[in-house]
């Protein structure tokens, strides 16, 4: 286990954030129905095998708008990385886009995912789209983007990008403990001279 892993362990904050430190994001469904139950599952940030049964009832379900549908892809994929089972949630995402859903959030999942496989230039391009995409809660994207590019020894990128992060959520805890890890170091120039 990589050494972010180790020292990390954020919490789960406002929507939904895995254990592991990557962000991901929830699509809201309203009501009393199977898809409803499916996002309160997500949304708790507790991942449970109930809160799967829910999410599996409600997609065995014929009668549910592609919208909906989509979107409840999208909270049993975020449960899934909850359960640490990115391979299953990058299924559900793709599902998702196959269905031509588009959704700034699927970027982000996408590269939690592939944080938790190792596959961290891949986390790195999705956390980019939805950095570019408008996303409303850019700091999460910035935030997995700091992990893959300390992942792949990129430092300077990794602080740069917690830095946005907690910048531009400073409310936001996760991005400033990965800071206090940091020590910033002025060069001194090559002439000899402080």
């Amino acid at each position: 286990m990589s050494s972010f892993f180790k020292l990390a362990g954020a919490a789960i904050v406002a929507a939904a954030v895995f254990t592991g430190g990557a962000s991901a994001q929830i699509r809201v469904v309203l009501g009393d129905t199977g898809s409803a139950a499916c996002y309160r599952g997500a949304a708790s940030g507790m991942a449970s095998t109930a809160a799967l049964r829910d999410c599996d009832s409600a997609l065995a379900e014929d009668a549910m708008s592609r919208e909906t549908r989509a979107k409840t892809l999208i909270n049993r994929a975020v449960i899934y990385l909850q359960m640490e089972r990115a391979e299953e949630a990058l299924r559900d995402l793709d599902a998702a886009v196959a269905m031509n859903f588009q959704a700034p959030e699927i970027h982000l999942n996408y590269s939690g995912a592939y944080i938790r496989l190792n596959r961290l230039d891949e986390a790195i391009e999705q956390a980019t789209l939805a950095i570019e995409s408008g996303f409303s809660q850019i700091h999460r994207a910035y935030f997995n983007r700091a992990i893959a590019y300390e992942e792949i020894g990129d430092i300077h990128a990794a602080y740069a990008d917690y830095s946005r992060a907690a910048e531009l959520a400073p409310e936001w805890s996760p991005p400033r403990r990965q800071l206090e890890r940091f020590t910033v170091v002025s060069r001194q120039s090559g002439d000899g001279s402080s």
